[in-house]
C-alpha cells in the first residue's frame, strides 16, 4: 500500500516580459518567411523571362502578335524621328538594350536613349534623347545636316528640326573649332549682335579662323573665336561710324583685335 502523499503538479506561467519576447520572435520569423517567398517568386519570374529571351522582335501596339516571353517595345520621341525609330526597333532582334544600341548607331540625331521596362506588362519604353541643333550646316555649299550644341555635325530626318536662322559652312573646320563655334553661337545668332543680321559663318584656315557674312553684304574676318562680346560691340560701333560717312556694305577684319585693331573698308566684292 502506497502511503506516499500525492505529488503536487506545478503550472509554469511565463512572465509578461517573456511572452512579449516570444511573440516578437515568432513575428520576425513570419516576416522572414514572407519576404523569402516574395523574393523567390520575383527571382523565378525574372529568370524565366530572361531564359525566354526578353524583347525579341516586339511589335508596337500589337500584343496579340507578340510571342510568349517577348515584350512590346514602345519608342517615344519627336516625329518623324519617332516613327522611323519605331520601325527600326521592330526590325531589330534582341533585348530592349540591344534595340536601343541599334537605334543610336542608325540615327545620328539620337544622342542617347533611356530604357524603361514594365516587368508586369512585359513592355519596354525607349525614350529618344535628341541632339540639340544650333544651326543648319553645309559642306562645300551643300546641305550637311545640322551643327549640334556638342559640336557634332549630324543628319536628321526632314521635319525634326526647323532651322530658319543663319547657317554654318563646316568644311575644313576641326572638331574643336566646331565645338567652340557651337558654344559661341547663341551670341552670334542673337538679334542685334551684328550691324546687320548674320547670314552665315564659314571656316577659312587655322591662321585666319572664321568668317562671318551678313545679309547686307558685309564680310567680317572674325579670326579666332575669342573676345566674342567685345568684338561684336566694337564692330557694331565701327560700322555705325563708317556709315555716317559712306553707306553700303563693308569688309571688316577683326583678326588683330587683341592688338586693338579693327580694320574696316567699303566692300568691293560681289554680294552673296
Amino acid at each position: 500500500m502506497n502511503n506516499l502523499p500525492p505529488r503536487r503538479r506545478f503550472r509554469v506561467v511565463a512572465r509578461p516580459k517573456d511572452r512579449v519576447r516570444r511573440v516578437r520572435v515568432l513575428a520576425a520569423f513570419a516576416v522572414v518567411l514572407v519576404l523569402g517567398a516574395v523574393a523567390f517568386v520575383t527571382v523565378h519570374k525574372l529568370a524565366s523571362e530572361f531564359g525566354a529571351g526578353l524583347f525579341p522582335n516586339g511589335v508596337y501596339g500589337s500584343r496579340a502578335s507578340t510571342p510568349y516571353g517577348a515584350a512590346v517595345v514602345i519608342v517615344e520621341g519627336p516625329e518623324p524621328l519617332r516613327a522611323r525609330a519605331q520601325a527600326a526597333a521592330n526590325s531589330v532582334p534582341g533585348t530592349a538594350g540591344d534595340k536601343a544600341e541599334a537605334l543610336k548607331a542608325r540615327f545620328a540625331a539620337i544622342s542617347d536613349i533611356r530604357v524603361r521596362r514594365n516587368w508586369t506588362e512585359k513592355t519596354a519604353t525607349l525614350t529618344l534623347i535628341v541632339r540639340r541643333a544650333v544651326a543648319a550646316a553645309t559642306r562645300g555649299g551643300k546641305p550637311a545636316g545640322f551643327l549640334g550644341a556638342d559640336g557634332v555635325v549630324f543628319a536628321a530626318p526632314e521635319g525634326v528640326f526647323n532651322m530658319t536662322g543663319p547657317s554654318v559652312e563646316v568644311a575644313g573646320a576641326s572638331a574643336g573649332e566646331l565645338l567652340a563655334l557651337a558654344r559661341e553661337w547663341p551670341l552670334f545668332a542673337a538679334a542685334g549682335s551684328f550691324p546687320a543680321a548674320l547670314k552665315g559663318m564659314s571656316y577659312g584656315s587655322p591662321e585666319n579662323g572664321w568668317e562671318a557674312n551678313l545679309i547686307d553684304g558685309t564680310k567680317v574676318q572674325w579670326g579666332r573665336l575669342e573676345w566674342t562680346r567685345e568684338k561684336l560691340a566694337r564692330l557694331t560701333q565701327a560700322v555705325a561710324d563708317a556709315r555716317t560717312k559712306e553707306p553700303g556694305a563693308f569688309s571688316a577684319d577683326l583678326r588683330w583685335f587683341e592688338d586693338g585693331k579693327v580694320l574696316l573698308k567699303p566692300y568691293q566684292g560681289k554680294l552673296r
